[in-house]
């Protein structure tokens, strides 16, 4: 029986480290984990390690914007979104991912913030690994729409006027069609199309309330508007975590108070 010293880190299905980078083993305990599915998975847990890499520089900056003390939640979330990219590069929405990437920058920020923050609510609400892949792809596309809305009115740094905000509106509507042919879940285009829809009835672009809007479009639309009040905007002022979950928690009629208790709980972990 030979002497094999391993030359990586060898992971299980679930990223459990089984056998250390300069470890001595044999080829008997070589083909129980090929055997087991373990030993296949070595590459795919090195490119995941490495693609997370990619979105970290993001995630680590939100984590300290909304002082997450939690770093397992933050991490978890920014692993499942990282994976999610990465897997996309094959899909008929990768388009549309690279093409955000190289929009606006700050547009593709909040992408990866709201996506992250939708994750971490996910999680705390049970939501199972498929659930998480589709609420995380949609959160990451929600705002795929603006692709087509000209950057002037994008990056205006002042108040929109009355055409300019006809156009931003219609971006939900615009995102919807233009992932039309991807084929993607209803629980992905459900937040791209409903993510300005309010519990109330006042938002848009359906006036849909309560219910009727999607329960990831609800986390959603929490994760947009905390992150557009704390990251700013060209047109307003950055303002702080508490003063974000304060007017959250003052317009209970337009956003679900179950998902900001949520989010407040994560926050105080």
């Amino acid at each position: 029986m030979s002497e094999i010293i391993t030359k990586n880190n060898i992971y299980s299905k679930n990223g459990i480290l089984l056998l250390a980078e300069g470890q001595k083993t044999t080829d008997a305990v070589i083909t129980k984990l090929k055997e087991s599915g373990s030993y296949e998975q070595e590459a795919q847990v090195k490119s995941n390690i490495k693609q997370s890499k990619a979105t970290l520089p993001i995630a680590l900056a939100l984590g300290e914007r909304m002082n997450i003390r939690n770093d397992c939640a933050l991490e978890y979330s920014n692993k499942v979104l990282s994976t999610i990219i990465f897997e996309s590069k094959t899909k008929p929405w990768w388009i549309f991912v690279n093409a955000l990437s190289n929009y606006v920058d700050w547009q593709y920020t909040h992408s990866i913030d709201v996506a992250i923050i939708s994750l971490m609510i996910a999680g705390e609400l049970g939501y199972t690994d498929k659930d998480m892949e589709n609420i995380g792809l949609g959160a990451l596309l929600h705002d795929v729409g603006k692709l087509l809305i000209p950057k002037s009115i994008i990056q205006k740094p002042g108040p929109l006027n009355d055409m300019e905000m006809v156009s931003i509106r219609q971006h939900c509507e615009l995102g919807m069609s233009s992932l039309e042919s991807c084929r993607l879940p209803k629980e992905c285009t459900d937040i791209v199309l409903q993510h300005h829809e309010r519990l109330d009835g006042s938002g848009y672009p359906k006036g849909l309330k309560g219910d009727e809007i999607s329960r990831n479009a609800r986390i959603v639309m929490i994760a947009d508007v905390l992150d557009a009040i704390t990251a700013g905007r060209p047109y307003k002022p950055i303002q702080e975590m508490d003063v974000a979950i304060q007017i959250l928690k003052s317009d209970e009629e337009k956003y679900s108070m179950e998902m900001v208790s949520v989010l407040e709980k994560i926050l105080e972990k």
